[in-house]
């Protein structure tokens, strides 16, 4: 049952498709975020 609940997690956080997303991954749409902070801080920085 835990390992059930654990897989159940990951595909919720991770691989879900979400429409206020843009229908991307949770997980994807955070690495986008920071992607794009990394950027602008580099903008701003330079």
């Amino acid at each position: 049952m835990e390992l059930a609940t654990l897989e159940w997690v990951a595909w919720f956080n991770n691989h879900r498709l979400m429409e206020p997303l843009g229908y991307i991954p949770p997980a994807e749409a955070e690495a986008n975020y920071w992607r794009q902070q990394a950027s602008q801080a580099t903008t701003v920085a330079a």
